[in-house]
């Protein structure tokens, strides 16, 4: 007869991911003895970011880390261009003269904390939900006609990479070893229901 090797892959895919799952049942992450908000993202583009940075909020365990082997990733970088037209539009200001791109402040994880636009200061977060960017992670070419923004990495940063976490398990890396490197100070540990 006729094996399909799709089929046979499917169906040792299932059976892998029961083996999985069985062999850590009852496994949790936790920091200081309370369950971890275990969050993840597809890409950092080389380095994570604070959950501050994003988020507000100090976390001891969503802290920057780097990120190696991503390179892979589909959005590792990508990049988006917006006139000025639509830069006024989409933001906001009103842009005149050659200089409308002011200072511009990096966080821990290379994504831009803040950046002056028209004389209006925004945070790399506001930028990233007003124009749609894929991270906070980027860069400006400056032109007369408009922006050219170019990112690093898809998401918002914080914690766990999915292609780093694969490129670490490709390299030999661990579940565990893994986790540890992207969610600092926590203990792997086996929980039981209080």
């Amino acid at each position: 007869g006729y094996l399909d090797p799709d089929a046979y892959e499917d169906k040792h895919a299932v059976e892998e991911a029961k083996m999985v799952v069985e062999a850590t049942d009852g496994e949790v992450l936790t920091y200081d003895g309370e369950l971890i908000d275990a969050t993840y993202f597809s890409c950092s583009g080389g380095m994570t970011e604070d959950a501050v940075a994003v988020w507000g909020s100090d976390v001891p365990y969503l802290q920057s880390v780097s990120s190696p082997g991503e390179e892979i990733a589909a959005h590792y970088t990508d990049t988006v261009f917006f006139s000025k037209a639509q830069l006024e539009t989409l933001l906001g200001v009103k842009l005149s003269g050659q200089k409308y791109v002011g200072a511009t402040a990096y966080t821990e994880g290379g994504g831009v904390a803040s950046v002056t636009i028209g004389g209006q200061t925004f945070r790399g977060t506001d930028l990233r939900t007003l124009l749609g960017l894929r991270s906070t992670a980027f860069t400006m070419d400056v032109t007369e006609e408009g922006i050219l923004f170019t990112t690093k990495g898809y998401g918002h940063r914080v914690g766990m990479s999915q292609y780093g976490a694969q490129a670490m398990a490709l390299s030999g890396s661990r579940y565990g070893q893994i986790l540890g490197h992207y969610y600092r100070g926590t203990l792997l540990t086996n929980w039981e229901a209080k």
